[in-house]
């Protein structure tokens, strides 16, 4: 995850919300407002970069604004500009996936942490280790992928 060092607000933003005193998110409509903020976040704050997965983001229609304490949750905080970055589209189809599908329940955590605990005591204790992980994938383990995640390692 990249830090993003925040700048003080555009003055193009300040006058905008002088000039039309927005009173939600949806009254960031006029004045293709939304995409020169996104440039200007994505440009002189995140040097192009998605803050999550890190991913260049080439232009603004390959992301879009996040709110980092979420309107719903946090609706005085919907244009703090101290509260928005640009995330690339396809973090937010994997937000949009994980939650669909419970991704991160309690449950599948707990078992990729077991995994994982195991995975780092055959790291450190036995030279075959690439040949235990492999074990691990011709039995069929579950999360195929961070078992091989950790063969790369």
């Amino acid at each position: 995850m990249l830090k993003v060092n925040k700048q003080q607000e555009p003055d193009f933003l300040l006058e905008y919300k002088k000039k039309y005193i927005p009173k939600s998110w949806i009254d960031y409509n006029k004045d293709d407002i939304r995409n020169k903020i996104k440039e200007n976040i994505l440009v002189i704050e995140q040097e192009e970069y998605c803050p999550y997965c890190e991913k260049r983001i080439y232009t603004n229609d390959n992301g879009h604004i996040e709110h980092i304490k979420p309107r719903d949750l946090f609706p005085k905080e919907f244009q703090s500009y101290n509260n928005i970055l640009v995330s690339c589209n396809e973090y937010l189809r994997a937000n949009y996936t994980i939650g669909t599908l419970n991704l991160n329940s309690y449950e599948l955590k707990e078992a990729r942490k077991a995994l994982i605990d195991i995975l780092e005591v055959y790291r450190e204790n036995y030279e075959e280790y690439n040949e235990y992980l492999q074990f691990f994938l011709n039995d069929s383990h579950n999360f195929p992928s961070l078992i091989k995640l950790y063969m790369e390692l």
